[in-house]
């Protein structure tokens, strides 16, 4: 699962609903490895700025009194947005030869799925996530 360049919001929000995952990496023309699109970055577009703020102080917005059709509309208006106004570039990578124990360690440390990357080229050769680590690791999946 991966969104090109192009792909909107809504795909982005599409791919995370349907297959309830927290991100979609996205990628260039070649394949190579952009970034994330996260759940939690579509959440950001539908919240007060000043909520999502780097270094913001507001645990909560008891002020706000958006509804939900408040929320449906400002969807609306960002929906069509290209997947790169969205882009989590932060994100940690794996490699394909990053070891078993470095890759888990990653998988505690950034609480998702992580791109894994292919060396030299930056190309997107797929994600590790907590699920498929468990499977390989108690003998349910190949690696």
């Amino acid at each position: 699962m991966v969104l090109q360049r192009a792909a909107k919001l809504s795909d982005a929000a599409r791919l995370i609903l349907e297959h309830r995952v927290r991100n979609v990496p996205v990628v260039d023309e070649a394949g190579r490895y952009l970034g994330v699109v996260s759940a939690n970055g579509l959440l950001s577009i539908l919240l007060p700025k000043a909520a999502t703020l780097e270094g913001a102080a507001l645990d909560a917005l008891p002020f706000v009194k958006d509804t939900l059709d408040d929320l449906r509309e400002r969807w609306r208006d960002a929906r069509d947005l290209p997947v790169t106004d969205c882009l989590d570039t932060d994100l940690e990578t794996v490699t394909p030869d990053t070891s078993l124990t470095e890759t888990l360690l990653s998988l505690y440390h950034n609480r998702t799925s992580l791109p894994v990357v292919e060396e030299g080229t930056g190309r997107l050769v797929g994600l590790v996530s907590h699920w498929t680590a468990g499977s390989v690791i108690v003998g349910e999946h190949e690696s």
